[in-house]
């Protein structure tokens, strides 16, 4: 008996994601030099042995259903473990949800294609928390059917600001949108 284990791939911290694909990085040539640095950033982190943590305990560490508080109210609470709002607020920072309904510069003419290697790479390292990332984006479009709801949620919406908080959606300082959401 030996604790040799030889049909596992060796763990993956300590690359780089980005520069470890060479058609990834051919798609991007055209991409400005502030998006592919950002890139290049973000196909660092996916590879720490930090990020692996966060996607092992966001997938280990299932979300649990509260009904009732410490004093028998019903409260119907959906709590998440830590690491899977890490990995949420990072995706939000880098502006999964939002980006390719932004105006900056830097990826004009290829928000679409900016925003899908930023989702590649990030799917790499964990995929459950990019439903509600999607969701998210996509929800944008179906806001922009109503004006007076677009000005309204828009805002909060498109914030590169992640709150996890059990607050009103009025008073977030930013939004996702998904299942059970507002």
């Amino acid at each position: 008996m030996t604790d040799d284990v030889t049909n596992q791939p060796p763990p993956l911290a300590g690359g780089n994601a980005w520069r470890g694909d060479p058609l990834l990085i051919q798609l991007a040539e055209r991409f400005s030099d502030p998006v592919r640095k950002d890139l290049d950033g973000l196909g660092r982190f996916v590879l720490t042995q930090e990020a692996q943590e966060l996607a092992r305990l966001a997938n280990v560490e299932t979300p649990k259903l509260r009904t009732h508080d410490r004093q028998g109210r019903r409260i119907d609470l959906v709590e998440f473990h830590p690491a899977y709002h890490a990995l949420m607020r990072r995706s939000v920072a880098n502006g999964l949800h939002s980006s390719v309904w932004e105006n900056g510069d830097a990826e004009i003419g290829r928000r679409h294609q900016v925003r899908a290697a930023r989702f590649y790479l990030t799917a790499e390292l964990e995929t459950g928390h990019l439903c509600p990332i999607t969701m998210t984006s996509a929800s944008l479009a179906a806001l922009m059917a109503s004006p007076k709801l677009f000005r309204e949620w828009a805002p909060r919406v498109t914030t590169r600001k992640y709150d996890q908080s059990q607050k009103p959606p009025v008073e977030k300082a930013g939004l996702t949108l998904g299942p059970g959401d507002v």
